[in-house]
């Protein structure tokens, strides 16, 4: 229940903003969640002073509900800035009549102002300063007046005052909660979105050196740890000088991305996979002998083989992989060793011909 709460709560800040990582989204975001809470807000108003008879309140709520309509759209259909200002400026207004003239200021309404400063110093951001200081600086001025002076106001008791500071007080910590929620749920969502970012390769989507021997030292260690086997591959394409200086370089592009997502396709769920460098890539086999690991990658340079990578141009570009395989044996210490094995079974497989795989490794499992 409160996962489906929260895909709906999620879906609604999203509503039309399509690039969830761009740098003002938090902003946004905020904006958004601030008008709608404020919506039901006024509509709570209306529902009860229209029930208590007590019109001018729901003509105002009513009022200041169409603008907070108005501010969301603009906020929807890309006026960010409008949407930023007016939110502070009608709740602003809303807070002080209600607070000076309506509810009295033992009402505790006026605490409204905190939230409104909350909004200014997460909402503009520095090159909105002078803005952000003048909601501020107002919102304030408000704030000092409603507490150094008493009013009775026209609609509430001083029951209904003691209920309401209750409710403001609970209202303020709820936005609070929520505001702050949503900063701190959109730096983890970027940090983990950076994360990827650094850690992929931008033209194959494959992890890129810097991750891909991470995982080599990891993996290599649990195995070693666990006393389980595992296999390094180095894969390289055959001849792809050639092709970009026969194809162009846009082609050359096209064959890494269209051969990287043929390997990636054919490896298994629990292996790795990652750009080397250039035209070379490393596959990381967890739990797996020679024999299994040989025929895994030679159906991988089969699929290769038969793949038929086509240009704009309508060119047909044949292409091949060479593969070195090499085991972790008993004596190796260090994960470059194994990769230095697997170098040298590449470096057999091209001088034997290439569009071959050669192992280099006698320790079998």
């Amino acid at each position: 229940m409160f996962s489906s709460v929260k895909q709906f709560i999620n879906a609604l800040l999203h509503i039309n903003f399509e690039d969830e990582f761009e740098n003002d989204l938090n902003q946004k975001h905020v904006v958004n969640f601030s008008y709608m809470i404020f919506c039901v807000g006024c509509l709570l108003l209306i529902a009860v002073f229209t029930f208590r008879q007590m019109y001018s309140v729901t003509i105002l709520s009513s009022l200041i509900l169409l603008m907070a309509l108005v501010g969301l759209r603009y906020n929807l259909i890309g006026h960010f800035f409008k949407a930023q200002i007016l939110m502070p400026i009608i709740k602003i207004a809303q807070t002080a009549i209600l607070s000076l003239f309506y509810f009295g200021t033992a009402s505790g309404f006026h605490w409204f102002f905190i939230s409104v400063i909350a909004y200014a110093f997460v909402v503009f951001r520095t090159d909105r300063q002078a803005v952000k200081y003048w909601v501020v600086g107002i919102s304030l001025a408000l704030f000092l007046v409603c507490e150094l002076t008493h009013t009775n106001g026209l609609y509430l008791s001083s029951t209904d005052q003691e209920l309401s500071i209750v409710l403001v007080f609970f209202a303020v910590t709820f936005n609070f909660a929520m505001v702050i929620n949503l900063v701190i749920s959109r730096l983890k969502s970027v940090n983990h979105h950076l994360r990827i970012l650094a850690e992929k390769d931008e033209l194959t989507g494959l992890s890129n050196r810097r991750k891909v021997l991470a995982d080599a030292v990891n993996i290599f260690a649990d195995s070693v740890i666990n006393r389980e086997s595992c296999v390094f591959c180095i894969v390289d394409l055959d001849h792809f000088k050639k092709i970009n200086d026969t194809f162009g370089h846009e082609a050359g592009d096209l064959v890494l991305a269209k051969v990287s997502a043929m390997m990636a396709s054919v490896i298994r769920p629990q292996d790795e996979i990652g750009r080397y460098g250039g035209e070379e890539f490393i596959v990381i086999m967890r739990s797996t002998g020679i024999k299994e690991a040989t025929e895994m990658m030679e159906h991988m340079r089969q699929s290769v083989e038969d793949m038929l990578i086509e240009t704009e141009n309508g060119i047909v570009i044949p292409v091949t992989i060479s593969i070195g395989l090499a085991g972790i044996d008993p004596s190796v210490s260090r994960y470059e060793e194994i990769l230095a094995q697997a170098d040298k079974g590449l470096y057999v497989a091209k001088r034997s011909g290439r569009n071959r795989l050669s192992v280099q490794s006698d320790y079998q499992h």
